[in-house]
């Protein structure tokens, strides 16, 4: 079960390990496919990058202190660990308010903010249907209604 994944869209991801011994396929819609076998048991989580799974852990602090430095490594920017009442997980990415788009930002770079959270959304949605769903569901406070 991915827990956390990389917010620009890296395949960083940290994991609690529910399947040992698993190994999940994923076909996406452009024909791209993703494989990724789940560690043996005795460890509760693991961080793959590239999807090759690099650290194993029951801890959870110590792994997601790994998952932010791979992040670090890989990214321009990284959220640091998780902050209850600060971050926002949506489609596994933590998310602050302030990177939530707005009335600024154009329909396709508000698409693309759906797609890195794998939202659903139809093609014939206006900018501003897309950016009601943002305020509806996720509680945008700086984009008007």
């Amino acid at each position: 079960m991915i827990i956390r994944k990389c917010s620009q869209g890296k395949r960083i991801r940290l994991h609690r390990n529910t399947t040992p011994n698993a190994v999940r396929t994923k076909t996406y819609a452009d024909g791209t496919v993703e494989t990724l076998t789940y560690p043996s048991s005795g460890y509760d989580y693991f961080v793959e990058v590239g999807g090759e799974v690099v650290k194993r852990s029951d801890s959870f602090k110590n792994i997601e202190e790994y998952y932010v430095s791979k992040c670090e490594d890989n990214c321009d920017y990284s959220h640091g660990r998780m902050i209850v009442g600060k971050h926002q997980l949506i489609g596994g990415i933590a998310t602050l308010q302030s990177e939530f788009p707005d009335e600024s930002n154009t329909k396709a770079e508000i698409k693309a903010w759906y797609d890195m959270r794998s939202i659903t959304y139809s093609d014939s949605e206006t900018k501003a249907e897309l950016l009601s769903r943002i305020v509806e569901n996720f509680n945008a406070k700086h984009i008007k209604k």
